[in-house]
C-alpha cells in the first residue's frame, strides 16, 4: 500500500477524477504523486485537494504533504500542475489572483517565492522545499497590468521541467507586444522560462516584437528536450521558433508530433501527413493519395509514425507505409492527449478498437454493441513483417463473449494545467501493457468492477506463450480497481482500489503498487487465546513515582495482506502462471 492507512477520514482521488491531483509515479518506480480532498499528515495549506509525495524505503512507503502555504478560497481544485519524469521538480500556481473584488479575496495572494511581484498570480518551480518564481519583477521589467486583471497559463514544458512555455496577454518583456483592453489586454503571447531567464517567443519572420493571438503548437512534444526548440502556432499557422529565429513551418495544418531535439515534426492539411525538418526547411508528403484522419504517435527520432486513414491504420517509415489494422478508435489520436502509445523506437503501439481486427467476437453479450479492446501491434515480429495481438480478448462467460469494453487512459490535466501527462500504460520496450477492463478476463475476476490488467510479452516476466499472457493487477475479488500509472519498465504497475488488500488498510480509496519482486510483509498475527491465556500476565508493583510515556505511531505502516482464502488463492495462481512474483506493497 502506498498512500497511510491513516488518512484523516478521506480518500485518496479516484484515478482521472479531480480529487486525484496530480497523480504521477516516477520513471525508475518507489516514488508516486497523488492528490486528495481530504488533507491527512503535516501539510502547509488544506486546498481543495492537497498533494502528496510517496517513497519507498526500506521498511515501506513514506508519505510527505507537499501542499505549499496558500490564502483560503484562491485555488479551484490543488496548486500542482505538472511534474518531471523523475519527480523531482514540479511546476505550481499560487491561486487566482484577486480578481473582481470578491469578500473572500480581500488579501492579495503571498507569494511563495522570493523577487515574485506580490499580489500576481504566477507558477512557481518547486524543487526540494524551494519555490522558485518563474515571473520575477527582475526579469519581467515590462509587466504593467494590475494583479487583478493579470491571468497567465501553464501551456507546456521540457520532460525535466527546466524548459516551461507559459501564455499571458501582457507584456513581460520590452520585445513583447500588448493589446489594451477594457479589463488589461488581449491576444495571448507565448514566453519560455529557462534558469529565471523569460523570452518571448511568437515573434514572426522578420519582425522584432511579438504577434499576439499565439499558442503552443500541443500540450506536449512541442517543445524539444533542451528547449532550443518550440512550435507554436498562430490563426491556423505552424510556426517553429529555432534558437533565435522563427521559421514558418505551413499554412492551415495541425501540428502533431515532433522528435525529441525537435529536428523533424509530423503534421496533417487537408488529408495529408507530412513530415517538416527544420535543418532543411522543408516538408515531405508521405501520403500522397491523403485520406489521413489522425496520427497515434511516433518515435522519438521521427523515423517511424503511426497514422489512421479512410482505409485503415498504417505504419509509416523510411521506404514507405504499410498497413496493420483495419481501424482505430478516435481516442487514439493526436499524440499529446490519445490512449494509443508508442514505444521510444516505434516498433511497438497500443491501441483501442471496436473492430474485430484480430476475428475476436467482440460484441457484447448484454447490449450487443461492440465493446471496445485493447490491441498491440509489434512491428520486429515475424522478421520484421510484424503482428496484431488482442490483449485484452479473453472474456471467461460461457459464450466467450465480453461484457464491458477494456480501456487505456489519455493525458490528464491537473487542476486547469494542460493535459500533458500520460500514464505509462506501455512499458519502455513494449513488453508489458496496461489496462483497465469491465469484462472478465480471467476466472479469478468475480468482483463485477473494472479491474486492472496486465498484459507480458512472450519471453516476459516467466510468459511462455507466444500470444503473450494476462494477469490481474487489481483484486478482482471485491471492488475493483483503476489503473493509475507505471514505471517504464512496468515492473510496479499502480493501481487506485477501495479494497482493503492490506491489513493496515482501514477503507477508502487507496494506491497500491504491484510490484515484480514482492512488497512488504507481516509476521502471522499470534492464535486467538483460550482460556487462561487470555488473562494475561499479573500486573507489576504501582509505581508512585510520576513518569512520562511516548506511543510512536507510524504514519504509513507497513502494507500487508489480509488472509482472504480468495484473494490469497488468487495471487498463488497469477505467481505460478508467470513464474514470478508480483505482489502488492
Amino acid at each position: 500500500m502506498v498512500s497511510p492507512a491513516e488518512k484523516n477520514g478521506g480518500s485518496v482521488g479516484t484515478p482521472g477524477s479531480a480529487s486525484a491531483g496530480a497523480l504521477q509515479a516516477a520513471a525508475g518506480g518507489s516514488v508516486l504523486t497523488f492528490g486528495a480532498a481530504a488533507s491527512f499528515g503535516e501539510g502547509a495549506g488544506a486546498p481543495p485537494v492537497s498533494q502528496y509525495l510517496s517513497t519507498r524505503g526500506e521498511g515501506g512507503w513514506l508519505t510527505a504533504n507537499v501542499s505549499p502555504p496558500l490564502l483560503s478560497g484562491t485555488y479551484d481544485y490543488g496548486a500542482y500542475l505538472l511534474f518531471s519524469e523523475d519527480l523531482s521538480r514540479a511546476l505550481l500556481t499560487n491561486g487566482w489572483s484577486c480578481r473582481g473584488g470578491e469578500e473572500r479575496c480581500e488579501a492579495e495572494n503571498t507569494p511563495l517565492g522570493e523577487g515574485a511581484p506580490a499580489g500576481y498570480r504566477n507558477l512557481y518551480l518547486r524543487e526540494g522545499s524551494a519555490y522558485t518564481p518563474l515571473i520575477t519583477t527582475a526579469n519581467a521589467p515590462a509587466l504593467t497590468v494590475s494583479a487583478e486583471d493579470f491571468f497567465l497559463a501553464l501551456q507546456g514544458a521540457s520532460p525535466d521541467l527546466r524548459h516551461v512555455v507559459f501564455s499571458t496577454c501582457a507584456a513581460l518583456t520590452a520585445d513583447a507586444t500588448e493589446i489594451p483592453a477594457v479589463e488589461g489586454c488581449e491576444g495571448d503571447n507565448l514566453y519560455e522560462w529557462e534558469e529565471g531567464q523569460l523570452r518571448v517567443i511568437n515573434k514572426l519572420p522578420g519582425l522584432p516584437v511579438s504577434a499576439p493571438g499565439a499558442s503552443l503548437a500541443a500540450s506536449s512534444g512541442a517543445v524539444s528536450a533542451d528547449g532550443a526548440r518550440v512550435y507554436w502556432t498562430r490563426e491556423g499557422d505552424l510556426y517553429l521558433r529555432d534558437g533565435e529565429a522563427t521559421k514558418p513551418v505551413c499554412e492551415g495544418c495541425a501540428f502533431q508530433v515532433a522528435s525529441t531535439d525537435g529536428a523533424l515534426a509530423f503534421y496533417t492539411k487537408e488529408g495529408h501527413l507530412y513530415r517538416y525538418s527544420a535543418t532543411g526547411e522543408a516538408s515531405t508528403d508521405l501520403t500522397p493519395s491523403g485520406g489521413v484522419e489522425g496520427v497515434l504517435g511516433a518515435s522519438e527520432d521521427a523515423s517511424r509514425a503511426y497514422y489512421l486513414s479512410s482505409t485503415g491504420l498504417y505504419l509509416w517509415e523510411e521506404g514507405g507505409a504499410r498497413k496493420i489494422a483495419d481501424g482505430a478508435d478516435e481516442s487514439d489520436f493526436p499524440p499529446a492527449t490519445a490512449t494509443a502509445r508508442v514505444t521510444a523506437d516505434g516498433s511497438r503501439l497500443a491501441f483501442l478498437s471496436k473492430l474485430p481486427l484480430t476475428g475476436y467476437d467482440n460484441t457484447d453479450l448484454f447490449s450487443g454493441e461492440p465493446d471496445t479492446e485493447v490491441f498491440l501491434y509489434d512491428a520486429t515480429a515475424n522478421e520484421g513483417a510484424g503482428e496484431l495481438t488482442c490483449a485484452s480478448c479473453h472474456s471467461v462467460t460461457a459464450t466467450g463473449r465480453p461484457v464491458g469494453s477494456s480501456t487505456i487512459p489519455g493525458a490528464r490535466s491537473f487542476d486547469g494545467g494542460p493535459a500533458s501527462y500520460r500514464p505509462r500504460a506501455l512499458s519502455a520496450d513494449g513488453t508489458r501493457l496496461f489496462f483497465d477492463s469491465r469484462d472478465a478476463l480471467l476466472i479469478e475476476d468475480s468482483d463485477n468492477h473494472h479491474d486492472v490488467y496486465e498484459w507480458e510479452a512472450n519471453g516476459t516476466g516467466g510468459c511462455a506463450k507466444a500470444s503473450g499472457c494476462i494477469g490481474l493487477i487489481s483484486d478482482g475479488v471485491e471492488d475493483g480497481g483503476l489503473f493509475a500509472d507505471a514505471s517504464s519498465s512496468g515492473e510496479d504497475a499502480y493501481f487506485a482500489t477501495a479494497t482493503s488488500i492490506a491489513r493496515a488498510d482501514a477503507g477508502g480509496i487507496d494506491i497500491y503498487d504491484a510490484r515484480a519482486g514482492g512488497g512488504f510483509f507481516e509476521p502471522e498475527p499470534p492464535p486467538p487465546c483460550e482460556g487462561d491465556d487470555c488473562q494475561g500476565p499479573a500486573p507489576g508493583p504501582e509505581d508512585a513515582t510520576p513518569g512520562t510515556a511516548t506511543l510512536e505511531a507510524a504514519t504509513n505502516p507497513p502494507a500487508h495482506f489480509r488472509h482472504h482464502r480468495r484473494h490469497r488463492h488468487h495471487k498463488h495462481r497469477r505467481h505460478h502462471r508467470h513464474h514470478h512474483r508480483r505482489t502488492a506493497g
